[in-house]
């Protein structure tokens, strides 16, 4: 019974937290998309042109390096965030770390979502709805623990998370790409 509670009790705070991370990514999609606003007047094909060329460049960046050497925060999001309780501080911590400026940014996936934003000029709810998305998609290693954490689970995790991050750099280049190319190329 006492852990079917406490199984309740992560569920709870995690929803806290998805709900912070989602918050957060979507307030970075909202501002790259006013930000984007200023790249509009650029023609579409050059606009394309810098995209394709700068994804590039950072995906292999991401492949060669055994850490991105990317501008980001080097320090972690201070424990203080939850003085004044868990569930607030779930939800600050989610907050923080989905708008992915905040603390450390392991690939160069999230760097591709910001240029997309930036160089596509998607309409203002794409860019909250990608952003949303981005930092929901940050609450789900803490998910995958709940549902499934067991013994040898964060060792895997810790033997393969390179590879897991280069392998989403990959994936979001060719995603990003080819909306890209739909969108303005096509």
């Amino acid at each position: 019974m006492a852990s079917v509670r406490g199984r309740h009790l992560q569920l709870v705070l995690w929803v806290a937290f998805a709900a912070g991370t989602t918050l957060g990514g979507a307030a970075t999609g909202a501002a790259l998309g006013v930000l984007a606003g200023l790249l509009s007047p650029v023609p579409g094909t050059a606009r394309l042109v810098v995209l394709a060329v700068a994804v590039l460049a950072l995906t292999v960046l991401d492949l060669v390096s055994p850490s991105l050497p990317l501008p980001q925060r080097s320090a972690l999001i201070p424990q203080e965030v939850f003085a004044r309780g868990i569930g607030r501080g779930g939800f600050r911590f989610g907050l923080e770390y989905g708008c992915g400026w905040r603390t450390l940014v392991p690939s160069a996936a999230s760097y591709l979502a910001a240029l997309f934003v930036l160089l596509v000029v998607p309409p203002w709810w794409a860019a909250v709805v990608l952003g949303a998305a981005f930092g929901f998609s940050r609450s789900w290693a803490v998910l995958s623990w709940i549902l499934l954490g067991r013994p040898g689970w964060q060792a895997f995790l810790a033997r393969h998370s390179r590879l897991l991050e280069r392998t989403g750099s990959v994936a979001a280049a060719g995603l990003l790409l080819a909306a890209a190319w739909a969108r303005l190329g096509g």
